[in-house]
C-alpha cells in the first residue's frame, strides 16, 4: 500500500484513540476504555455504517495488511514487557488467598465458558471449527484477567499500595500466567489429532528449554557486560527467536513474546530503563492494535440472535470470573466488602481479552459473530469496573460514617 495512505491511517487512529482516551479519563474511566471504544467506532459497525464511502477510502479492506503487521509488532513488544513485569515475590504474602482467588477466577469461568460454547456451537460455529477446539478456546478466553488494566485502575483509584490492591494484583499475576499456560495447552490440543501429541511434547520441551537453559544463559551473558545496550539486544533477540519458535510450533507469536519477557534476567535498574524506553512508543503503537481489532469487528445490533449472543457471553463471563474470585476470597477468610472488591477488579478484561480473541481469530477458531461478542464483552467488563469500584468505596465510606467501629 502507498506509504502516504499508511501514514494517514496511523495519524487517524492515534488521534482518535488519544481523544477518546482523554474523554474516558474525564468521565472517570481508565484511558484504555476510551481507546477500546475508539477502535470499535472506527470499524465497520459505526464509521463503516455511517460513512461507508469515507471508511472505504481511509481503511480499504485491501489496505489493512500493513497496519495489521504493525499492530502485531506493537502488541508483541507489549507482551514482552508484560512478561518482564511478572513478579512471583508478591505471592508469598497471603499466598493461600491469592491461590484461591486465582484458581476460582480461572476454573469457574472456564467451566461456564465451555458450557456456553457447547450450547452456541450448533448455532454459530458448526461446520467451520472443530467443536472441541471451539469449546476449549472459549473457556480459556473467558478466564482471562486484564493485568495492565487492573494495575492502571488501581493506580488511578489510589488502591495499588493498599492490602486489597496488593492482593488483587498478586491474584491477577498468578491468574495471568496460568491462563497463558492454559492457552498454550489448548492451542496444542486444537491441532489435528495425528500431530497433537508430538506438538504437545515439542511445546513443553520448548518452554522447559527456555526456562532451564536459555534463561541461565542470558543471565551469564548479562553478567559479562552489564549495560542497557546489551540488555536491549538480549531482549530483542529473545523476543524474535521465541516468537518465531512459537509461531513455527503452530501456537501464536504472542505466546512466544510473553515467554521471552518471563525468561529475561531480572535486573532492577536495566529492567526499569528498558520498560521506560518502550513506554512512550507503546502509547502511540497500542492504539493501532485497538483500531485493527475494531476494523475486524462487525456488530449487528439489529439481529435478536446477535443480541442474545452478546448478552449471554457477557453475563457468563461476569458470573464466572467475578463469582469464582469472590468464592475464592470468601473461602480463605476475606470479608464480604473486600471479596466484592476483588471480584469486581478481577472481572476486568481489557486489552488482554482482545489479545486472546485476536489469536483465536487469526488461527480460525472463531467466527465473526462470536469474535464480535467477545470483543464487546471485553469492552463492557472493562467499562463497568471503574464505576463499580467507586460504588463499593462509597458504600464502605458510608458504613464507616454510620458505624465508626466498622
Amino acid at each position: 500500500m502507498p506509504v502516504i495512505q499508511l501514514l494517514f491511517q496511523i495519524i487517524v487512529v492515534i488521534a482518535c484513540c488519544q481523544l477518546a482516551g482523554m474523554l474516558a479519563r474525564v468521565c472517570g474511566q481508565a484511558k484504555v476504555v476510551g481507546e477500546m471504544a475508539a477502535g470499535l467506532l472506527l470499524g465497520p459497525s459505526v464509521f463503516g455504517a455511517l460513512a461507508p464511502d469515507l471508511s472505504a477510502l481511509v481503511f480499504p479492506p485491501q489496505g489493512l495488511t500493513a497496519p495489521g503487521w504493525i499492530s502485531q509488532a506493537a502488541i508483541a513488544v507489549f507482551m514482552l514487557t508484560l512478561g518482564l513485569e511478572q513478579d512471583t515475590q508478591i505471592l508469598r504474602q497471603r499466598k493461600w488467598t491469592v491461590i484461591a482467588v486465582s484458581a476460582g477466577g480461572i476454573l469457574l469461568p472456564f467451566v461456564l465458558g465451555a458450557a456456553l460454547a457447547f450450547v452456541l456451537f450448533p448455532h454459530y460455529v458448526a461446520g467451520k471449527v472443530p467443536q472441541l477446539s471451539f469449546v476449549l478456546f472459549i473457556g480459556t478466553a473467558l478466564s482471562m484477567t486484564a493485568l495492565p488494566v487492573l494495575a492502571r485502575i488501581l493506580r488511578e483509584q489510589k488502591l495499588l499500595a493498599t492490602p486489597i490492591g496488593s492482593l488483587a494484583m498478586a491474584a491477577a499475576v498468578l491468574s495471568d500466567v496460568c491462563t497463558w499456560i492454559l492457552l498454550a495447552v489448548v492451542l496444542i490440543i486444537c491441532k489435528p489429532a495425528a500431530s497433537s501429541l508430538g506438538a504437545m511434547i515439542l511445546g513443553l520441551g520448548w518452554v522447559l528449554f527456555m526456562l532451564l537453559a536459555v534463561r541461565p544463559l542470558l543471565s551469564r551473558l548479562l553478567q559479562l557486560r552489564t549495560s542497557l545496550t546489551v540488555y536491549c539486544l538480549l531482549a530483542l533477540l529473545t523476543l524474535l527467536v521465541s516468537s518465531w519458535i512459537a509461531d513455527h510450533l503452530g501456537l501464536h507469536l504472542l505466546l512466544g513474546a510473553f515467554l521471552a519477557g518471563v525468561i529475561l534476567p531480572r535486573h532492577e535498574q536495566l529492567g526499569a530503563r528498558l520498560q521506560a524506553l518502550l513506554a512512550k512508543p507503546m502509547v502511540w503503537a497500542l492504539p493501532l492494535f485497538f483500531a485493527y481489532t475494531g476494523l475486524r469487528t462487525h456488530l449487528n445490533f439489529a439481529g435478536s440472535a446477535d443480541f442474545w449472543l452478546i448478552a449471554s457471553v457477557t453475563i457468563v463471563a461476569c458470573l464466572g470470573k467475578a463469582g469464582g474470585a469472590f468464592c475464592g476470597a470468601r473461602l480463605t477468610g476475606v470479608d464480604m466488602h473486600n471479596a466484592c472488591m476483588i471480584a469486581v477488579l478481577m472481572n476486568a478484561r481489557g486489552l488482554m481479552e482482545l489479545v486472546i480473541v485476536n489469536i483465536g481469530m487469526d488461527l480460525g477458531l472463531l467466527t465473526a459473530p462470536v469474535f464480535a461478542a467477545l470483543v464487546l464483552m471485553a469492552f463492557l467488563t472493562t467499562l463497568m469496573t471503574g464505576p463499580l469500584v467507586n460504588l463499593l468505596r462509597a458504600i464502605s465510606q458510608r458504613k464507616r460514617q454510620d458505624c465508626p467501629q466498622y
